[in-house]
């Protein structure tokens, strides 16, 4: 952009960009103005404005010649990006297939079940969607959805804020998992021993330490570890006592981990929902939630 004077941003017209590209192209403002369909002291008028406001000349008039000046060739170079940008727009819908950029969160069990199915089988249907995917903890899942830096979430349900809508994804269950010594849960037995589940912002954990409160159940310490590996490890080690959801535990199955694991007495499943903005379920997002309830039948 240029300045047309000190308080003033100037910015050429994308109608007047079109025009001089013509002429560049067309080699003379009379065969510009055949080729746009107008005349051609409209296309004079217009190129004497753009001279003025850009403050350059951008042709030399040479008798009844134009010739470009080494400005006009700079300038020539810039337009024609922003014309051919400007006609490629309309282009964008024009073979009725759904296009965006489309950015989903999701909670870390979504990446080890539902996500890993669904998404090469949407890259695949839908090349014109970029999809972008994040993994956060649940709590920030919302904030994001709120403040708009996702499109759509993936996180515990169902959805509490009158600003957000959802429909259900899948469940998950969650297991104690203990040391391979552990033979029963007693109250003895949680009351010697840390707990290691990940930060507050977790759902998993919430879930935990209400299972926790309603038993009556009082852990040594609860400890902040957030690597599921890095837990395992303390779990091999003898130590502490964690809670996962049954994907995680899958997970480590299928690599081999011989995982120690008993039920939360009294606790159900919980439930993954898909969560958006409300009012803001568009052709990417409502794209998206069919395939991957398709994936999970």
């Amino acid at each position: 952009m240029l300045t047309k004077s000190d308080d003033v941003m100037y910015v050429p017209k994308l109608s007047h960009l079109r025009f001089f590209c013509a002429i560049v192209e067309a080699g003379s403002i009379a065969a510009a103005a055949r080729q746009m369909h107008c005349v051609a002291s409209n296309l004079t008028m217009r190129l004497k404005e753009l001279e003025a406001d850009l403050g350059q000349d951008l042709f030399v008039r040479d008798r009844k010649k134009l010739l470009i000046t080494p400005a006009g060739r700079l300038f020539y170079k810039e337009a024609k990006d922003i014309v051919c940008r400007a006609e490629r727009l309309p282009k964008l819908w024009s073979e009725g297939q759904p296009r965006g950029i489309l950015t989903v969160g999701a909670l870390d069990v979504a990446f080890l079940s539902l996500l890993p199915r669904c998404v090469p089988r949407f890259m695949r249907a839908y090349p014109g969607i970029q999809l972008n995917i994040l993994q956060k903890p649940s709590f920030s899942l919302e904030d994001m959805l709120i403040t708009e830096v996702i499109d759509l979430a993936l996180t515990d349900g169902p959805v509490e804020n009158t600003m957000l809508e959802g429909t259900f994804a899948f469940s998950e269950k969650l297991h104690l998992v203990v040391p391979g010594h552990v033979k029963k849960i007693t109250p003895d037995l949680i009351a010697q021993s840390d707990f290691y589940l990940f930060n507050k912002d977790c759902f998993y954990r919430r879930c935990t330490e209400q299972w926790l409160e309603d038993k009556g159940y009082q852990p040594r310490s609860v400890l902040t570890l957030e690597s599921y590996d890095l837990i395992l490890a303390c779990l091999r080690a003898g130590e502490g006592l964690s809670c996962m959801p049954e994907s995680v535990i899958r997970q480590f199955r299928e690599r081999g981990e011989a995982l120690r694991t008993f039920r939360l007495d009294g606790s159900g499943p919980t439930d993954v929902y898909f969560v958006w903005r409300k009012h803001a379920k568009n052709q990417s997002v409502e794209t998206f939630i069919k395939l991957a309830q398709e994936t999970r039948q």
